[in-house]
C-alpha cells in the first residue's frame, strides 16, 4: 500500500507550565530536535496553566516543580482530577532529588526529568509514555462506564423479569380462580334450574374473563416495548378519528356511571402512530372514568402549544394521593386501586401509556389534587411540521 494512503497521526499536544523563559526555550529546542510531531502551548505560571488545561485536552503536561504562584502538589492534583482534564503529567525540575521524585510519582506524576539532563530523545520518550498512559486510562475509564451501564441495564431487565413473573403469578391467578369458581357455581345453578343465579354467575365469568384478557393485553404490549420489538414510523395523523374511536371505546363504561365525556380537538393533526396514540387515549380515558364519581366529567382536548400539539385528558374525579403520585410510573412501585364503581385494573396501564408516549416523542406528565380531579398531558409534533 502506498504511504500516501496511510493515515497521518495527529500531533502530540503538549502544555508546558514553567515560569522561567530560558527553561521554556530550552524545552522547545529539545522538542524541535526530537522526532516527535507536536504542538506546544506555554504558560508562564501555574494559574494560567491550570486554566488552559481545563479549557482543552493535552496529551502531556510538562510541569515545572517550583512555580512561585501555586503549590506544586496542589496543582498536580488539579491537573490529574476530572475537573483539570485528567492529564498525564511529567515533572521538570532543576534538582536531582530522588526522594522528591518518589513523592511526585506517588502523587500521580508519570515521570520526573532533571532540566540539566533533558535530551531530545529522553524528553520525547517521556511524552510518548505520558500520551500512551493517558489514552490507556481514558480507554479503561470508558470500558468501566460501559460495563457499569451494561450492568445497570441487566439489573433493570432482571428486576422487570421478576416483576412480570410476579404479576403473572398473582394478578392472572385471581381472575382465573374466579373463572373456575363461577364456572362451578354456574354448573350447579344450571342443574338446579336457578336461572337468576345462572345470569349472575355468567356475568361474573364475563367480568373475570375481561380482566384476564385486558391484563394479558397490557402485559404483552408493555413487554414488546421493553424488548424494542415495536418499530415506530411517525406520520402526519389527523386527531379527530383517533379521538372519536377512543371516546367510543369508553362510551358504555361512562354511560353506566353517568359520566359525561367531552372531546375537543379542533381539527388538529400530529406527528404520530395511530394505534399507539389510540392505545394511550383509551387507557387514559378508561383510567379517568374509573376514578370519577357518577355524574362527573371527563374531557379530552388538544391545542397548539410550545411549537407542537398538547393533548390533555382531565377528570373531576377523586384525585391521586401525593405519595402515590410520586411512584405512579415506577414498575417496582406498581399499585392497583379500586375505582369509584368497584373497577379493578392491572396497574400496568399508565406504565404502558408512559412508554408509548415516549416512543411517540413526547413525555407524559400528571397533575392531581385529592377530591379535585387529575390531569394527564403530553406534547407531540404538529402534522406538517419538521
Amino acid at each position: 500500500m502506498s504511504s500516501q494512503n496511510s493515515p497521518v497521526a495527529p500531533p502530540t499536544r503538549i502544555l508546558l507550565i514553567d515560569d522561567d523563559q530560558v527553561d521554556r526555550a530550552s524545552i522547545r529546542r529539545a522538542l524541535k530536535r526530537s522526532s516527535l510531531v507536536h504542538e506546544i502551548v506555554e504558560a508562564a505560571n501555574g494559574i494560567t496553566g491550570l486554566q488552559l488545561a481545563r479549557e482543552r485536552p493535552f496529551d502531556c503536561v510538562l510541569l515545572d516543580f517550583r512555580l512561585p504562584d501555586v503549590d506544586t502538589f496542589a496543582l498536580l492534583a488539579d491537573l490529574l482530577s476530572p475537573e483539570g482534564g485528567e492529564h498525564g503529567v511529567v515533572m521538570l525540575t532543576g534538582e536531582d532529588d530522588q526522594e522528591l521524585a518518589l513523592r511526585l510519582m506517588r502523587a500521580g506524576a508519570l515521570d520526573y526529568l532533571t532540566k540539566g539532563e533533558v535530551t531530545p530523545n529522553g524528553l520525547a520518550r517521556a511524552i510518548r509514555y505520558a500520551r500512551a498512559r493517558r489514552q490507556f486510562v481514558s480507554d479503561l475509564d470508558s470500558a468501566r462506564r460501559e460495563a457499569e451501564e451494561t450492568s445497570h441495564a441487566l439489573d433493570v431487565l432482571n428486576r422487570q423479569k421478576s416483576l412480570l413473573f410476579s404479576i403473572i403469578a398473582h394478578d392472572l391467578r385471581n381472575p382465573f380462580q374466579a373463572l373456575l369458581g363461577f364456572s362451578t357455581l354456574l354448573s350447579k345453578a344450571l342443574e338446579a334450574k336457578d336461572y337468576t343465579t345462572v345470569e349472575r354467575r355468567a356475568y361474573g365469568i364475563q367480568q373475570s374473563a375481561n380482566r384476564a384478557f385486558n391484563l394479558m393485553e397490557s402485559l404483552f404490549a408493555w413487554a414488546n416495548l421493553q424488548m424494542d420489538t415495536v418499530t415506530v414510523d411517525l406520520v402526519d395523523l389527523p386527531l379527530d378519528p383517533v379521538v372519536e374511536e377512543a371516546a367510543a371505546s369508553v362510551a358504555q363504561a361512562a354511560a353506566e356511571k353517568g359520566i359525561a365525556v367531552r372531546v375537543e380537538c379542533g381539527g388538529l393533526g400530529v406527528k404520530g402512530h395511530a394505534e399507539m396514540l389510540a392505545t394511550v387515549l383509551r387507557n387514559l380515558l378508561t383510567n379517568a372514568i374509573k376514578f370519577t364519581m357518577p355524574g362527573g366529567t371527563v374531557s379530552l382536548t388538544a391545542r397548539r402549544r410550545k411549537g407542537g400539539i398538547e393533548i390533555v385528558v382531565a377528570d373531576t374525579g377523586i384525585g391521586i394521593p401525593p405519595a402515590t403520585l410520586d411512584d405512579l410510573f415506577r414498575l417496582d412501585k406498581r399499585t392497583t386501586t379500586v375505582g369509584t364503581g368497584g373497577e379493578r385494573g392491572s396497574g400496568l396501564g399508565l406504565l404502558l401509556c408512559r412508554d408509548l408516549v415516549q416512543r411517540l416523542g413526547g413525555d407524559l406528565s400528571v397533575r392531581s389534587k385529592l377530591n379535585a380531579g387529575t390531569t394527564f398531558s403530553f406534547h407531540l409534533g404538529e402534522a406538517g411540521g419538521r
